[in-house]
């Protein structure tokens, strides 16, 4: 295994840092590249330029970092306990979610693919196949898309839709397929929100965040996969120098990792406040 690399996009400067690190090339070199490439940069072109090959991406072993949002009603206990859960787990494991659905009379049954609120038991079993009522949300969220879901870097990670910074969003979809609004809405109530930054390792992020997708996994061997993460990696990273540089403006860049990943407690970098957050990333709202 190689020399670790902690993979860092969430600024601009750290960005380029990386870069640096990763491809052994001073700084200057990567802004210089980009001053004269505006709005056409290409990874391949780039190590071509530098005299790179392909496979000496692979003499490190990196780590990404992300930024995720979460709310909280415990002071951060369980995330320090079991560290950030995707949600299945979250309803599975002692968690302040699980612990309010219990209050609030609601059991889901991951397994058994059943949610029981007070004296209902509703099945959720059904193939997925499109959303076309409330139901199908449910499904989704737990069995299709429940994953965790961050940011490799973002303008404002809480200016992101779906309400995250005052509530899951999955609580949403409940109280619409359950009728019962207070269930999204007394969350907000005695609630803390977090960002939280964490690493981990290109093998536990999902492969189609990197635009691989499954058919192409079956012909291409563990080397090639991870030169094309890595290519995407650098892809990203021109794309947001460039952005920072000539438009003072960057997209939002998602990262999700595989269903069955967690992040690990050790792997949480750093817990921030809004406020923390705010301030350490010059972010005026």
């Amino acid at each position: 295994m190689g020399e670790q690399i902690i993979y860092d996009m969430t600024t601009l400067q750290d960005t380029i840092g990386s870069m640096s690190k990763l491809l052994g090339v001073d700084e200057r070199q990567i802004t210089k590249y980009c001053a004269s490439h505006k709005d056409d940069y290409d990874a391949e072109g780039f190590l071509s330029l530098l005299g790179l090959s392909e496979h000496s991406l692979l003499d490190f072993e990196i780590y990404i970092t992300s930024l995720h949002v979460t709310t909280d009603k415990d002071n951060c206990s369980s995330l320090k306990k079991y560290g950030l859960l995707n949600l299945q787990q979250a309803i599975i494991k002692d968690t302040p979610l699980r612990a309010y659905l219990r209050n609030y009379g609601v059991r889901i049954e991951i397994e058994k693919k059943q949610i029981q609120y007070q004296d209902k038991l509703f099945d959720i079993s059904k193939d997925y196949n499109g959303i076309s009522e409330p139901i199908d949300w449910i499904i989704y969220k737990l069995y299709k898309d429940f994953q965790l879901n961050s940011f490799f870097y973002s303008d404002n990670v809480l200016k992101y839709g779906g309400g995250i910074r005052r509530r899951p969003e999955f609580l949403y979809n409940l109280a619409e397929f359950l009728r019962v609004p207070n269930i999204e809405y007394d969350w907000m109530n005695d609630i803390s929100c977090y960002v939280i930054k964490y690493k981990a390792t290109l093998s536990r992020f999902a492969d189609w965040n990197f635009d691989i997708d499954k058919n192409e996994i079956n012909y291409l061997d563990e080397s090639e996969i991870n030169i094309r993460k890595i290519k995407w990696l650098i892809n990203q990273s021109l794309r947001r120098i460039n952005n920072d540089l000539f438009y003072n403006s960057i997209d939002d860049c998602y990262s999700n990792l595989k269903n069955d990943a967690y992040v690990r407690v050790s792997d949480i970098l750093r817990i921030y406040t809004e406020n923390e957050y705010l301030e350490e990333y010059r972010i005026n709202e």
